[in-house]
């Protein structure tokens, strides 16, 4: 749960005071005692800045439009980009977490080219120098790739809406294998993502080829 309220899709954050009045007093009581700690542990570097302001930091909450549709989401952190489409009619209330950077997009279409393109290893090997390296290798994702010269999509362009078909393909090819028994549900990610990876060999290869005379 979070303390926000919601009206034409947009979230607004809301104080412990309204949540108990709105009748949620164990939510209200709760978030009292959340910025009271916050407010006595703050660090200098914080400021004044309250519990709920720290929650929408850098407005990542209340940014979020819950009629804005058609998503992708990629990680944040780890060695490699995981790219995927969101399609929030299925889960209307889906708020991103801040470990998750995100994109809406005005049709399905124009999503799955763009999750296409950063699933491919052209991609993901193009930001491989500049991305902050630790003890076991690459760590971090975050804006990396939106340095990347990414054409907009064109409807238009074969080449654009074959990546877009081929990420379509990749979707829901890659909820089958989820289901078929052979995915590693209780191993680590690095060996479901090579799972997913091979069970989406074909797909995964054309897209290659074809970002990679994309982006030349």
């Amino acid at each position: 749960m979070l303390p926000v309220i919601e009206a034409n899709g947009v979230l607004t954050m809301i104080n412990a005071e309204k949540m108990t009045r709105e009748g949620y007093r164990e939510f209200g009581k709760w978030m009292k005692e959340v910025g009271e700690m916050w407010a006595a542990r703050r660090g200098e570097k914080s400021g004044k800045q309250s519990a709920y302001e720290r929650l929408d930091y850098g407005k990542g909450l209340s940014v979020q439009n819950l009629r804005q549709s058609h998503l992708v989401l990629y990680n944040a952190a780890g060695t490699n980009v995981s790219a995927t489409y969101f399609d929030r009619n299925q889960h209307p209330r889906f708020v991103v977490d801040h470990k998750l950077y995100w994109a809406a997009f005005s049709s399905h279409q124009e999503a799955h080219y763009v999750s296409a393109i950063l699933n491919s290893e052209t991609v993901n090997a193009a930001i491989k120098p500049f991305q902050s390296a630790g003890l076991l290798g690459e760590r971090d994702i975050h804006k990396k790739l939106l340095e990347l010269p990414i054409p907009t999509f064109d409807t238009a362009n074969p080449k654009h809406r074959r990546i877009s078909e081929l990420g379509l393909i990749a979707r829901e090819e890659a909820a089958k294998g989820v289901k078929s028994g052979e995915f590693p549900v209780d191993s680590t990610i690095a060996r479901q993502r090579r799972f997913m990876r091979e069970h989406l060999k074909s797909e995964l290869e054309e897209i290659d080829k074809l970002v990679a005379t994309l982006l030349g």
